[in-house]
């Protein structure tokens, strides 16, 4: 049921149990390497699951064909860097309302409101793309504009998980969903670059349209039940609920606090990779996405047959705490290693590190937040990562181009380590029958 006054956030921060999870025993530490799968046999997650793997892998041919398309239009290094940021922007001002309103209405034709925004927007950067009309400004315009659509929704879509699959099954489900991104990552790119060379950037965001419409098919067809407030409230005042509980929440805040540090120094790898395959490797774009694929088979390796046997045996704060020093140690080697299959290697552990990461992450969040409150504590998640990530690559992009990649990549590696031991007093792990 909703929280409409802040006794009632401060009640639910101290720890009383949500009504609709309370007494539910937690299955999945105890799952076997493979069981993970298992979850695939809710036909409705799987549906979901399906689709979205092809919206991802939309959405990387989608940002490959933007960025090939900017550097046809410009050689400016800005304006490059620039489209990528425009993806990002509109995450850190529109989430929390976008979480808000997922709290507050109908997450099912929210869901499908936006996913025709993105439709429509794509469509439409498609054709003026083929007729030839697009200008770098468009370009960063039409990106903004889709990435509105990304931050309004993925909180939703985030809160409708548990919506989904028993509270059980939330851990199997968000490294499903996790192992999904990565496949993406596999796949999107290298069909983006078929495509492009075979017919142009049109077509690909034509691709990118089409994931979408098969993705909101599904959510059309789910009849989960819509989401109705006891007593209806006020955007603003749904916003203020969901700030007064994080205040309050303390295992969330250290989800926050960890999660954005640690990919605020995490961050260095992904913001200079590019640079550092061009001008360090000698590396062109085929070897620059292989690279990138180096580092998406160590996710999707890690998520398979590494990271259910670490659950199952360790908590959350002992996985993230030695994972981030592997990633301590994976920078540093970057900073020193030329040789492309030791280089490899070390990517290789980075994807995995990072994997394991996200997914404690993402879990510690699932977990901690009642259902009342999750849609505005999942964006504030996404707006604290993305946060760290964003402040964290304009940070090491500056301190390489004033000193060295190679000093910059020290000096995460050197924070990444402190931070580790730092906020190591966050604790992530908690009784997952209790909702904070």
């Amino acid at each position: 049921m909703p929280h409409n006054n802040a006794k009632e956030c401060q009640n639910d921060a101290k720890g009383l149990p949500d009504t609709a999870t309370s007494g539910v025993k937690y299955q999945g530490q105890r799952q076997s390497i493979f069981a993970v799968w298992g979850t695939l046999r809710l036909a409705t997650f799987r549906s979901f699951w399906i689709a979205g793997l092809f919206s991802l892998i939309g959405t990387w041919m989608q940002g490959i064909g933007s960025a090939w398309l900017m550097t046809d239009l410009s050689d400016s290094p800005f304006l490059i860097a620039l489209v990528q940021a425009a993806q990002m922007i509109p995450t850190l001002f529109l989430a929390l309302i976008a979480g808000s309103l997922a709290d507050m209405i109908d997450r099912r034709r929210y869901m499908i409101f936006v996913l025709w925004w993105m439709v429509a927007v794509t469509l439409t950067l498609a054709a003026l793309t083929q007729l030839g009309m697009v200008t770098p400004t468009l370009l960063i315009v039409f990106t903004f504009l889709l990435g509105i659509g990304g931050a309004c929704q993925i909180p939703a879509m985030s809160a409708t998980l548990q919506d989904i699959v028993p509270r059980s099954e939330v851990v199997n489900a968000v490294t499903l969903n996790s192992l999904s991104m990565n496949i993406s990552r596999l796949i999107g790119p290298a069909l983006a670059g078929l495509l492009i060379g075979w017919a142009g950037v049109a077509p690909a965001f034509v691709v990118n349209a089409v994931s979408y419409l098969i993705f909101m098919w599904v959510v059309y067809k789910w009849e989960g039940p819509p989401l109705r407030p006891a007593q209806k409230q006020s955007l603003w005042s749904n916003m203020t609920a969901g700030i007064i509980y994080v205040r309050r929440a303390k295992r969330f805040q250290s989800v926050l606090v960890r999660g954005s540090a640690h990919f605020f120094c995490a961050s260095a790898l992904i913001a200079l990779l590019p640079l550092l395959a061009r001008e360090e490797l000698g590396a062109g774009p085929e070897g620059f996405g292989t690279l990138m694929g180096t580092i998406g088979v160590g996710a999707v390796v890690t998520a398979i047959f590494i990271a259910p046997a670490l659950n199952s045996r360790f908590s959350r704060d002992s996985i993230v705490f030695f994972a981030s020093l592997i990633l301590a140690v994976t920078l540093y080697g970057v900073s020193i290693v030329r040789d492309q299959l030791l280089f490899a290697v070390v990517l290789f552990f980075y994807g995995g590190a990072w994997m394991i990461c996200m997914l404690s992450f993402q879990v510690a969040a699932q977990m901690v937040l009642p259902s009342w409150v999750r849609g505005r504590g999942l964006s504030m998640t996404m707006m604290s990562f993305t946060a760290g990530m964003a402040g964290g690559g304009i940070l090491w992009g500056v301190i390489a181009n004033f000193t060295s990649m190679a000093v910059a990549f020290d000096i995460a590696a050197a924070t990444m380590a402190i931070g580790t031991f730092a906020t190591v007093q966050f604790k992530i792990s908690s009784n997952e029958t209790e909702d904070a």
